[in-house]
C-alpha cells in the first residue's frame, strides 16, 4: 500500500531532482525513489547471521554480476543470494551492527576502505578498525585501492587470526578504477554534503551512456577480484565468504546507482559465495606508513576534516 504521506514528502522534492538531472532524469529517479519507499521497507539478514572466519565485502557489488564471472577463479563458483538490511553502506552499518550480538562484533576486526565502519558505530563496537582508507588514500584515484586493503587484511590475519575479520573494498563502488580522480573528486566523499556527480548521476542525467558506465563498472569488479584472489592465496581460513553490503541499480524503476531505503532485488539481494583460503607463502604485502596516521589523530579536527572529505568522494546521495 502506497503511504500518503510518503507522496506528499516526495512530491516537494520534485524541483530538485529535476534541477540536478534534468527533467526526463529528474522524474525517473524521483518515480522510483518515491514509489519504492512508499511501497515497502528493506528487510534482511546480518552477515553475521551465518559461520565465517573471513567476510569480503565488495561495495556495490550486484550478485548477476558477480555471476556472469563465475568460473574466472577457482573458489568462484555458484553465486547464491543473500537478503541485505540496507540498500546503501550508511545504512547496511548501523543495521548490522544494530542485528548483530555485541559480543559477536567485539571478536571481529575490521578493515576499512571507507570511513563508515568507525563513523558511524561507537568506539569498541568491534575488536579493531583498520582504517585504511585514512593511510592508503590514492589522490591520483581519487579513492583507496583494492590492493592497500589486500595488504591490510593479510598482515592483520598473519599477525594472529581475530576470531573473524571482514574486509571491505571499496569496489566496484564508484568512481571506476577506469577514471581519474577528476571524475570524482576527493571533495565528495560524503553522504551528507554537496557532492559532485559521480558517473551514475552522468548516466540519470543523460550525460554519460549507460553502456559504458556499467563497462566500467564491469571491468572495476573484474579489478578487485584479482586482488581478493590474492587475498585467499595468502591467508589461512576455513570458511571464508564473499558478499556485498548493497547491489547497484542499472536502470531498474528509472534509477542508477543505491539510493538509500530501496527494496529492488539488484540492491538487497546481494551476492553469496562460499570458499577457503589457503596461504601458498608467495606474496608478502607491503608495509604501510601507519605511524604518521596515529600522530595526526591526536589533532581531532584536522583528522575529522579529513574523513568528512573522503566521505564526499564516495558521493553517496539521493
Amino acid at each position: 500500500m502506497i503511504r500518503p504521506a510518503t507522496i506528499r514528502r516526495g512530491v516537494t522534492s520534485v524541483p530538485g531532482f529535476v534541477e540536478e538531472y534534468g527533467v526526463a532524469g529528474g522524474l525517473r529517479r524521483w518515480a522510483g525513489i518515491v514509489y519504492h519507499r512508499a511501497t515497502g521497507e528493506v528487510s534482511g539478514r546480518s552477515v553475521f547471521s551465518e559461520p565465517w572466519d573471513v567476510c569480503v565485502i565488495l561495495d556495490a557489488c550486484r550478485a548477476d554480476e558477480l555471476e556472469r564471472l563465475s568460473g574466472s577463479y577457482d573458489w568462484l563458483g555458484p553465486v547464491g543470494r543473500f537478503p541485505s538490511l540496507a540498500s546503501c553502506t550508511w545504512n547496511w552499518v548501523p543495521e548490522t551492527v544494530a542485528a548483530t550480538p555485541a559480543s559477536t562484533l567485539r571478536e571481529t576486526e575490521y578493515v576499512a576502505a571507507n570511513p563508515f565502519p568507525e563513523e558511524l558505530t561507537e568506539p569498541g563496537t568491534f575488536a579493531a578498525v583498520d582504517p585504511v582508507y585514512a593511510y592508503a588514500w590514492d589522490d591520483d584515484r581519487g579513492t583507496v585501492l583494492p590492493r592497500a586493503v589486500t595488504d591490510a587484511a593479510i598482515r592483520r590475519w598473519r599477525e594472529g587470526p581475530p576470531e573473524r575479520l571482514v574486509v571491505h573494498y571499496v569496489q566496484p563502488h564508484v568512481p571506476f578504477l577506469t577514471e581519474d580522480a577528476s571524475a570524482l573528486g576527493e571533495e565528495n566523499f560524503s553522504h551528507d554534503a554537496e557532492s559532485v556527480r559521480d558517473a551514475w548521476d552522468r548516466v540519470t542525467a543523460g550525460e554519460l551512456d549507460r553502456a559504458v558506465a556499467v563497462d566500467r563498472y564491469r571491468r572495476t569488479l573484474e579489478t578487485v577480484l584479482a586482488d581478493v584472489d590474492l587475498l585467499l592465496s595468502s591467508i589461512d581460513a576455513d570458511r571464508v565468504v564473499v558478499t556485498a553490503d548493497h547491489g547497484e541499480a542499472f536502470g531498474e524503476s528509472g534509477l542508477y546507482g543505491h539510493p538509500q531505503g530501496i527494496d529492488l532485488p539488484c540492491l538487497t539481494r546481494v551476492p553469496w559465495v562460499e570458499t577457503s583460503a589457503a596461504d601458498d607463502g608467495r606474496y608478502d604485502p607491503a608495509e604501510r606508513d601507519r605511524d604518521a596516521v596515529e600522530a595526526d589523530a591526536t589533532d581531532e579536527a584536522t583528522t575529522d576534516a579529513e574523513t568528512r572529505s573522503r566521505l564526499r568522494a564516495l558521493g553517496y546521495r539521493e
